[in-house]
């Protein structure tokens, strides 16, 4: 349990809030599948910690991000016209290219170059890596390196990535994504049976990194055989698990929880796999689900954020048909917007949502004293592990089984 003003702490990130202001002032954030940014495609509307931006990709390839509202009168870029790699907005005819510079006021004829100069464009540093795109809102410093992570350095067909906008405040999502028991109670109707662990409780070994977390649920199969599931946190936002190991032993899944405000948020989800093509993941991702917006947000309260009783009675455990992120999303919004964890029980499988709470917390008093955020992730360049799922005698250490550091970029 944690307290309500720490829970604040936590969860907002509008305006001056402290996890706002640590994302937005160290980190790259994502905020597209870099395939949904087509050359010369009307402006993306874009929300991350509150603020609202616009992303547009010229015809040769270039990406501007800016301030939604046009600096002349604050109409919407989102319905600027793209010229060349430029907006143009609608209402005057002002014009602002991906630099954030204004290059032409009609209104001011012969003296617009002039009157141009002197008006400030916020505009943001944005780069492509790993099947995303990316934007660096803070202003007072240079910006780091992209990250160094796993699923960014193999070939695209090596990756799967989807995007889905979650009615629900981004700890939520991401503490999902830590939680390992939850994995053969509410997604137990996909997959092979035959392949699933015990749904015994794990117990968990918990230790903290360079850069965040490295979480052990560790169960016993039978009476030789431990199996070992290790997960990484990174912070802020990062998640990495081991996805479909050990039936296929070098794929990995990467969950982003990017918050939009208060109380939304951005889930960028995906497979890659370290040795080779991806393994088809029809089974858990139909194809006619759309990876831009994987999970719709026709899910609301007033639908049981989807679910389907009827295939319940046939047999379908959790009655969220659609995948497996339906029914995480669909528990998760069902907490409400910002859950008050000062409400809970909490237990001994949450051991690792707790202590990702609590690391986070640290990350805050680091940001209240003024001390350094590794916000280039150098920690992980330096001492991050891939996460891996495998079966081990009776006996056995995690800390000796199935690690793989992660190769240099």
């Amino acid at each position: 349990m944690i307290t309500r003003a720490d829970n604040e702490r936590l969860t907002r990130v509008t305006g001056d809030a402290p996890m706002g202001r640590l994302m937005r002032d160290n980190y790259w954030i994502p905020f597209a599948r870099s395939e949904a940014l087509k050359p010369g495609a009307a402006p993306q509307r874009v929300r991350l910690l509150g603020q609202d931006f616009v992303a547009f990709r010229a015809k040769d390839g270039r990406i501007g991000f800016l301030d939604e509202q046009c600096p002349h009168r604050r109409a919407s870029l989102a319905l600027a016209r793209v010229e060349d790699c430029s907006l143009r907005c609608l209402y005057h005819g002002w014009r602002m290219d991906e630099t954030g510079a204004v290059v032409e006021v009609p209104s001011e004829g012969a003296r617009s170059a002039e009157f141009a100069a002197r008006v400030k464009v916020n505009r943001y540093r944005a780069r492509e890596g790993g099947g995303l795109v990316w934007a660096f809102l803070g202003q007072q410093r240079e910006a780091p390196a992209l990250p160094p992570l796993p699923f960014m350095r193999v070939p695209a067909e090596s990756r799967w990535l989807s995007r889905m906008v979650v009615k629900c405040n981004w700890l939520q999502g991401f503490e999902g994504a830590l939680d390992s028991f939850h994995l053969n109670w509410l997604h137990q109707g996909w997959g092979d049976k035959k392949e699933r662990v015990p749904r015994e409780p794990p117990t968990y070994q918990i230790e903290q990194t360079a850069y965040g977390l490295r979480t052990a649920a560790i169960r016993k199969v039978d009476a030789s055989t431990l199996h070992f599931r290790v997960a990484e946190f990174i912070a802020p936002f990062y998640a990495f698990s081991a996805s479909r190991q050990p039936t296929i032993p070098t794929d990995c899944s990467v969950f982003i929880c990017v918050p939009i405000d208060d109380e939304n948020h951005m889930l960028f989800f995906g497979f890659w796999d370290e040795a080779g093509p991806l393994t088809d993941i029809s089974k858990v991702f139909p194809s006619h689900l759309d990876p831009d917006n994987l999970v719709a947000e026709t899910q609301t309260r007033e639908n049981n954020w989807g679910q389907d009783r009827a295939a319940m009675e046939a047999g379908h455990f959790s009655g969220f048909t659609k995948s497996v992120l339906h029914e995480d999303v669909g528990v998760q919004m069902s907490m409400g917007p910002i859950v008050d964890r000062s409400q809970e029980h909490v237990c001994s499988t949450d051991l690792a949502i707790m202590r990702m709470r609590h690391y986070l917390l640290g990350q805050l008093k680091r940001l209240d004293t003024n001390q350094p955020i590794d916000g280039a992730l150098s920690g992980y360049a330096t001492e991050g592990n891939l996460p891996f799922s495998c079966m081990a005698p009776l006996g056995a250490d995690w800390r000796r089984e199935g690690f793989r550091k992660v190769e240099p970029a």
